[in-house]
């Protein structure tokens, strides 16, 4: 169980990191496209985070897989794909002179990065909390626990329906 816990815990910690460079994409290129920032300062910023993510990106897979989270792991490793693929097309950074013509499709792009790394978020923070409880329980309390924890999970799937 603390091998279960180590890993959910750096789990909450990599998408923690993740969220943050994503939504600082965001921020940058919002502000770009407002005109409340220049191409170059931009560009910088933007690019700035982008190896730092794909890096997070990449331990948080091969944490999932090699403790053996293979759903889990493998959604982000379709992500860790993607980003490999547009780091060997040399994609991945952005250019200031087509910058303004970027911004479109570059902010869809972190958007929809965001929605995933927000709902794996929270399946890392509902993992979490859901081994902290059944660490701490005793052997009769777990089923309870875990009953209960099912249970929660099936009302949120009925919920979102």
């Amino acid at each position: 169980m603390p091998w279960e816990l180590l890993t959910y815990l750096i789990a909450f910690l990599l998408q923690s990191a993740l969220l943050g460079c994503c939504m600082y994409q965001l921020i940058q290129l919002s502000d770009l496209e407002s005109d409340y920032i220049n191409p170059h300062d931009a560009t910088n910023n933007v690019n700035w985070v982008v190896l730092p993510e794909y890096g997070c990106q990449a331990a948080l897979t091969a944490v999932l897989l090699l403790t053996g989270h293979w759903l889990y792991g493998g959604l982000h490793a379709v992500l860790l794909a993607y980003h490999v693929r547009q780091f060997m097309r040399r994609q991945h950074l952005a250019d200031v002179t087509e910058i303004f013509r970027q911004v479109g499709p570059r902010k869809q792009r972190e958007m929809a990065k965001l929605v995933f790394y927000l709902l794996t978020f929270i399946l890392a923070i509902y993992k979490l909390i859901e081994v902290i409880v059944l660490a701490f329980l005793t052997p009769s309390g777990r089923k309870a626990a875990a009953k209960v924890l099912r249970d929660a999970a099936a009302s949120m799937h009925r919920l979102m329906r």
